[in-house]
């Protein structure tokens, strides 16, 4: 199947990329999985995402790049039902994928400031299914850090230690967070666990 004719399946939310030679985009070949989750293994995906507003989401994909877990290629279809590759640096709106990612990476990704809940949302969903929850909690951690909800930011933060946290800076954010909250106790506690992971002063 050709990346031109991905709007045919209205099913499949990953497609892996099988061929790319060609620097036409629309023509490289790719396959659907049954993936639920962007999985870390290295490839180039192209998974169902939104464009998110305020007050709606229009489907549309968007190509990652695993390991790294880049993205810079979004593909739309425009008024006359033509599949259209465009960057997604000259997006006016936010474009985040539709499923959460088990590979590690920005968790701007998933961060949609016109409508921060759809990617909270996302990676709620997310975090019942995936094997690393480690990775889908981090994310929403961060993003429900950036929107001041602090506990709920915890949680998250706690999820991701529960189930081995990808670095020291998780324990760092739960300090930060601790404080914020004024429990002086267990910012001290998870200053100290940072420090015991390989953190150092900052």
């Amino acid at each position: 199947m050709k990346l031109s004719d991905i709007y045919k399946d209205r099913i499949t939310k990953v497609f892996i990329v099988t061929e790319q030679d060609d620097e036409n985009e629309l023509i490289w070949t790719i396959e659907a999985t049954d993936f639920a989750i962007i999985p870390e293994e290295e490839n180039y995906y192209f998974v169902k995402a939104f464009e998110v507003s305020e007050n709606n989401k229009a489907a549309c994909y968007i190509g990652i790049m695993t390991p790294e877990r880049t993205a810079e290629i979004v593909i739309k279809q425009n008024s006359d039902g033509q599949t259209e590759v465009e960057s997604i640096y000259d997006q006016e709106k936010s474009i985040i994928p539709s499923i959460a990612s088990e590979c590690f990476g920005d968790y701007e990704l998933f961060y949609s400031k016109e409508n921060p809940q759809v990617g909270i949302d996302i990676l709620e969903s997310g975090l019942k299914i995936a094997t690393n929850k480690n990775v889908v909690a981090e994310n929403l951690g961060y993003i429900l850090r950036d929107e001041g909800r602090i506990e709920e930011a915890i949680e998250a933060f706690k999820i991701s230690e529960e189930n081995g946290p990808s670095s020291e800076y998780t324990f760092w954010e739960l300090a930060g967070l601790y404080e914020q909250l004024g429990q002086i106790d267990k910012q001290t506690e998870y200053k100290q666990k940072y420090k015991e992971n390989g953190g150092i002063d900052l």
